[in-house]
């Protein structure tokens, strides 16, 4: 406990009588000293208890240089004045009484047996006191706020340790300013709190340097700690109080602080190492091994939706870093549902139906272009990944294009049916099961989307043109098609859009 009045009243050895209420409780002292200047205010600090013997008071006892007296120490911040009799003066002089009674400044008597040495020495032994105290509560405070991480949970279980050592409550906003971690016993006004601060979270993370902000909110002190390095914050710390936090409890923020940013840059690294293996699972997915990725997912942080969901493409050259780790950190939430893969040249998320209308909303907050198939389940995923490639052809700049939509305005946008796939798949059999056959098709896709034109056809696939002449017309004879005629060449560009070759991608 701080020095306070009410203790330094209640010391029995130095006899002190109150004249006048407190007009708060508790009265701080910070420092005792004395002085018997008539304006003593250039030498004192706030939240002192000036004592004096009362050798400026005159004998004619005036009232207004009384009161005159009393408030120049209250503008100098004095919290308490102690008269000392015997000295000067028997008994305290009624006007000091009178107005300090009038403008609510604490006054004590002290008798002449009470060095006024005496009470200084007080006040700075309790002082020195609640200092040690302080100092022993922060280190023990900080052991259990990292004995709590070092446990086994992490930052949330950081910040519940500290939340309570601090009597505060505490968020973790991440770089899109989402709250992704908080003590789970909100007060309401820090509920309100936090979501009046986020135009200044944007704002600390949009200037990328290493910040802390304090504000005033409805009655709660605020304060704002950006968690990472210039450049590359990994998010904001928010804690808010009642009261302002002293220097024993900052310590314990700061070790919250160093926490957090090892945690959040410890998952930064675990995302971007399991990118790699994201890739397998998503073939294990594709070969409809559903249950083995779901219990190989039991220690991996990422999400899978449950049984109906919408396949979405973005293009990987568009998908920028920051987007990228918005929807990686979305993925690790399990909670999310969200699945994402970089799958060739497409960034390719897989969003439970239930999800997708808050992804949606991000997505086009973000302005990315994408394509987004039907609702599929995990037997006709891959019928979803084409739908949803053929919706992001489709799809213009900052536009996401829905598969029902493409169909219901193209005709072409019906081939990608999975019963036209699977009909397109049986005519192309033959030529499908060879990795030769497949790089023929992919020749004669090449050769369709020039329009029929050998030379610029031949120079892209860097082969002769009588060469590929040659291989276009192996792929005439295995489907009895004459690609000289229209209808033909119509029917041989339609079973590839079918198939998804006619994207132009080159087989696998």
């Amino acid at each position: 406990m701080p020095a306070t009045l009410s203790a330094l009243l209640a010391h029995r050895p130095f006899q002190l009588r109150r004249l006048t209420d407190a007009p708060g409780d508790p009265v701080v002292i910070a420092w005792a000293h004395s002085s018997d200047l008539a304006d003593p205010s250039p030498f004192l600090v706030e939240g002192q208890m000036l004592l004096t013997t009362g050798g400026q008071f005159s004998a004619d006892g005036s009232a207004a240089f009384a009161r005159q007296y009393v408030a120049r120490l209250q503008a100098a911040g004095v919290v308490a004045l102690g008269f000392g009799t015997e000295v000067v003066r028997e008994g305290t002089p009624a006007e000091l009484v009178e107005a300090c009674v009038r403008l609510g400044m604490p006054l004590v008597e002290v008798p002449y047996q009470t060095p006024f040495i005496a009470i200084a020495r007080w006040v700075a032994e309790v002082q020195s006191t609640e200092a040690r105290s302080r100092i022993d509560w922060a280190l023990t405070t900080q052991r259990s706020v990292s004995l709590a991480a070092l446990a086994g949970g992490g930052l949330a279980a950081a910040v519940r340790t500290t939340a309570s050592g601090l009597g505060c409550d505490i968020a973790v906003f991440d770089p899109d300013a989402d709250v992704v971690t908080a003590d789970s016993a909100l007060s309401a006004a820090s509920r309100r709190a936090f979501a009046s601060i986020r135009a200044d979270v944007q704002t600390l993370l949009q200037h990328q340097r290493r910040a802390r902000v304090d504000v005033e909110i409805g009655g709660m002190h605020v304060s704002l700690q950006t968690l990472g390095g210039s450049r590359r914050l990994r998010g904001v710390l928010a804690l808010a109080k009642a009261a302002p936090f002293d220097a024993a409890e900052l310590s314990v923020v700061t070790t919250l602080i160093a926490l957090a940013e090892v945690s959040l840059e410890r998952s930064q690294d675990q995302r971007i190492s399991l990118r790699a293996l994201m890739v397998q699972l998503f073939e294990l997915l594709r070969d409809g091994r559903v249950a083995a990725v779901r219990k190989a997912l039991g220690d991996i942080p990422t999400g899978l939706p449950e049984k109906r969901f919408v396949v979405v493409s973005l293009r990987a050259d568009e998908t920028g870093p920051a987007l990228r780790d918005t929807l990686e950190r979305r993925a690790s939430d399990r909670r999310n549902r969200l699945f994402v893969v970089e799958h060739g040249d497409v960034f390719v998320l897989l969003a439970d139906e239930r999800r997708w209308p808050e992804l949606r909303r991000l997505l086009a907050a973000r302005q990315v272009r994408a394509g987004v198939s039907g609702v599929v389940d995990w037997d006709s995923l891959d019928a979803g990944l084409v739908q949803a490639a053929r919706s992001l052809d489709r799809a213009g700049e900052h536009e996401i294009v829905d598969f029902a939509a493409l169909v219901s305005s193209s005709f072409f946008g019906l081939l990608s049916a999975t019963a036209v796939a699977d009909v397109a798949r049986s005519r192309l059999n033959e030529l499908l099961s060879s990795a030769e056959g497949r790089q023929r098709l992919f020749e004669a896709t090449v050769w369709l989307r020039h329009n029929g034109q050998w030379d610029p056809a031949a120079r892209e696939l860097g082969i002769h043109r009588h060469s590929l002449r040659s291989r276009v017309e192996g792929v005439e004879r295995a489907l009895g098609l004459s690609l000289d005629r229209f209808q033909d060449r119509a029917e041989l560009w339609a079973l590839l859009a079918a198939i998804d070759m006619a994207s132009g991608d080159a087989p696998a």
